[in-house]
């Protein structure tokens, strides 16, 4: 019933920005401008996206070095269909994929998995709403929209900011850390709020162990490229459609995809993916403009994308380093891996306190 709902409510989500992208414009002179696109374009930014492939899958390898050093081919095929079950499942449920794949206890717990990607989506979602409210600055005063954004940007700011104090807090003081997620919880259900605490602190041991100061450089290096790579490869497919965006214009454009795609929706994004990147070429491109050759190219941008992350994710998807009925179990069994891990640190006393308890 829970995934019923979760694929219900993507779906309902997915069928209402479909309906806002395109009520009231020409079906007929969008598909006349995909044909008429210039197609010499496709090959550099299918590159581009081949490129952001492996950028993303080394950053990853980064925040997991500490733990193990997971060979490059195994890191590299479940990068490939974890990000294709992202795409493809609905509500983000494949965000489990990933850090469920990976695991290999008790060698890499999956708590130490689940940490570094919740890391990465930190670091990705302050610097991408970070970038936003800058870029935005250069947009002329009284554009329609603008005001929203910004307020949306500052929003994405401000909870990724607080995730990442947490997250610190959390890493200097566990106990705290676990005995706040249960007095937040305890009123709505106290069943919960056990069971959620316990699973924090799981969580947390797995932000324990940290890279080096070097890596951590590397890291964010990676992450800069990772974005910059993003939005260049943005503008060039753009160009196939005659739509010329700065690079200011094209990080604009990218930030506000970025916090599109954030609500969760149905497969493959559908929907608030178009949304958003029309949203944010309405800043810079005329409507008579953007209501043909601007949702052409969305829709084109969401099917490139689509592509090649799910190509990439069925080629690894048979690889021996992959078993299919894990992508689909993921979200549950990141989630009894998380218990079973707690109730170790517990049995060898490493687990934090009850709450009101005080720290061993």
């Amino acid at each position: 019933m829970k995934r019923f709902l979760q694929i219900a409510g993507g779906v309902v989500i997915s069928g209402l920005a479909l309906w806002v992208t395109l009520r009231g414009k020409d079906l007929g002179a969008i598909w006349a401008a995909v044909h008429q696109a210039n197609y010499a374009w496709l090959a550099p930014y299918v590159g581009i996206l081949l490129v952001i492939h492996v950028a993303r899958t080394l950053r990853w390898g980064i925040l997991l070095e500490p733990v193990a050093k997971v060979p490059f081919s195994r890191l590299n095929a479940v990068s490939a269909v974890g990000f294709m079950a992202l795409m493809i499942l609905p509500f983000r449920i494949g965000e489990f994929a990933r850090p469920y794949l990976i695991a290999e206890r008790p060698r890499i717990r999956v708590s130490a998995t689940l940490s570094s990607v919740v890391v990465e989506r930190v670091a990705d979602g302050l610097f991408m709403a970070a970038l936003l409210v800058l870029t935005l600055l250069a947009v002329p005063e009284g554009t329609p929209g603008l005001q929203l954004l910004r307020m949306a940007g500052v929003a994405v700011f401000g909870a990724f900011g607080g995730l990442l104090a947490f997250l610190i807090v959390a890493y200097r003081n566990r106990a705290l850390a676990v005995r706040f997620t249960h007095r937040v919880l305890d009123p709505v259900s106290p069943r919960l709020a056990g069971r959620a605490s316990g699973m924090m602190d799981a969580f947390i041991h797995g932000l324990r162990v940290v890279p080096s100061r070097t890596k951590l450089i590397t890291f964010f290096l990676l992450t800069g490229a990772y974005w910059c790579l993003n939005a260049w490869g943005m503008g060039i497919l753009a160009r196939a459609f005659d739509i010329h965006l700065t690079a200011i214009q094209c990080f604009t454009v990218l930030g506000v995809l970025v916090v599109g795609v954030m609500i969760p929706a149905g497969p493959g994004m559908v929907g608030t993916f178009q949304a958003a990147t029309i949203l944010g070429l309405s800043l810079f491109v005329p409507s008579a403009a953007l209501d043909t050759r601007g949702t052409a190219y969305a829709n084109v941008l969401w099917a490139v994308q689509l592509a090649v992350t799910t190509g990439l994710g069925l080629f690894f998807l048979f690889s021996r380093h992959i078993r299919i009925a894990q992508i689909f179990t993921a979200p549950s069994e990141v989630e009894e891996g998380l218990e079973a891990e707690e109730k170790e640190y517990v049995a060898k006393g490493d687990g934090a306190p009850p709450p009101g308890g005080t720290a061993r």
